[in-house]
Parts: structure tokens; C-alpha cells; sequence
């Protein structure tokens, strides 16, 4: 009966460290979440690109590099616009912490 209890206990003591990982359960380890609707690209587009790379056409190197010109072109923010609003949201969460 002690060796339970002692196995609820520690287990329990265990689960907000384990909370407290990052672990996403929707996303594998190491993966990341998915793009916004509007930076990814279509399902025909990218079943187009499949077709290609299996017959040969193309190889995976090139069709990494279509979708990155692709993926490119599309209006987006520039690397200076995400280095400005990546410093404006430090700026306002050092705000917050103040308050």
C-alpha cells in the first residue's frame, strides 16, 4: 500500500514538470505549428509539385525551392518590418512587466 501511494505521489508531483516542457500535443517534438491560411500554399499546388518530384521531372531540392519562390512572392512583411515589429512587441511586453 505505501509503494501506491508512493507512486501516485510521485507521479503527481512529476505532471507540472512535464506541463511545463513546451510540449504542444498538437504539434510532434521539434515541429512547428502551421502558417497562417494566406502563406500556405494550395493543395493543388502542392500535390502539382508531389506529381513531379515522384515522375522525376523535378527533384525534392527544386520543389523545396519552387515553394520558397513561391512562398517568397506572395505580400508579406519585408526583414525589416519583422525585425521592427518583432522589437515593438519586446517593447510592449517590457511594458506590461513594469506594470
Amino acid at each position: 500500500m505505501r509503494i501506491l501511494v508512493f507512486l501516485v505521489l510521485s507521479a503527481c508531483s512529476l505532471l507540472p514538470a512535464l506541463a511545463q516542457n513546451g510540449h504542444n500535443p498538437q504539434h510532434g517534438p521539434g515541429q512547428r505549428p502551421m502558417p497562417p491560411p494566406e502563406r500556405r500554399m494550395g493543395w493543388e499546388e502542392r500535390q502539382r509539385l508531389r506529381e513531379q518530384v515522384r515522375s522525376g521531372q523535378m527533384t525534392r531540392e527544386e520543389a523545396r525551392e519552387r515553394w520558397r519562390e513561391q512562398r517568397g512572392s506572395e505580400p508579406g512583411r519585408s526583414a525589416e518590418q519583422r525585425e521592427q515589429l518583432r522589437r515593438d512587441v519586446m517593447d510592449a511586453n517590457r511594458d506590461l512587466e513594469k506594470r
